[in-house]
């Protein structure tokens, strides 16, 4: 036998609502614990960006991204997280065209002073091209405490022997919850 249990809203001993509904099954969660936390998901766009050679390059070749939530705010493939705490970030950018030996690495940093000094919070992911003329996908994670003003981005190095281009990929980072 089940039961039933009706209300429209739920609150702790303080009297403080955690969680709320309108009567047309649409529930608001107001406890800081259980709600949405400032996210951003971006994909490389289409038409490409050169990476030098042997030199690290940002990337800013990413959409608007298709999810933003909270504070974050995006700029030249720059992310300012507006919202401190700690966050899990993760890049994994398409590099087209290497030949066969060649590497590529990506770095996720991050700069509380628009990158006049940065420092990198991840460590460098790599790949090394096995067969000619395939795209490289180098993919790196990491979780980094920010203040409301870090701004975060992803650089790429490879060693073609001349300019390759990022053609796609991801750059997502979330806030996380409890942390």
């Amino acid at each position: 036998m089940a039961s039933i249990i009706k209300a429209n809203e739920l609150q702790d001993f303080g009297g403080n609502s955690i969680i709320t509904s309108d009567g047309a099954g649409v529930v608001t969660p107001n406890a800081s614990g259980i709600q949405n936390t400032p996210a951003f998901f971006s994909k490389g766009v289409s038409s490409s960006q050169a990476i030098s050679n042997e030199t690290y390059t940002t990337l800013t070749n990413w959409n608007t991204p298709s999810s933003l939530l909270g504070s974050i705010t995006f700029s030249s493939g720059i992310y300012t997280v507006g919202t401190a705490g700690t966050y899990f970030f993760y890049a994994i950018p398409d590099i087209g065209n290497m030949a066969d030996g060649d590497r590529a690495f990506v770095v996720i940093q991050a700069s509380e002073d628009s990158f006049s000094s940065s420092s990198d919070i991840s460590i460098n992911g790599k790949i090394m091209n096995a067969s000619a003329n395939a795209d490289v996908t180098p993919q790196v994670s990491c979780v980094h405490t920010c203040t409301a003003s870090t701004q975060v981005r992803v650089q790429v190095w490879q060693d073609y022997g001349g300019n390759r281009n990022f053609q796609g990929g991801y750059f997502m980072g979330y806030k996380l919850i409890g942390a």
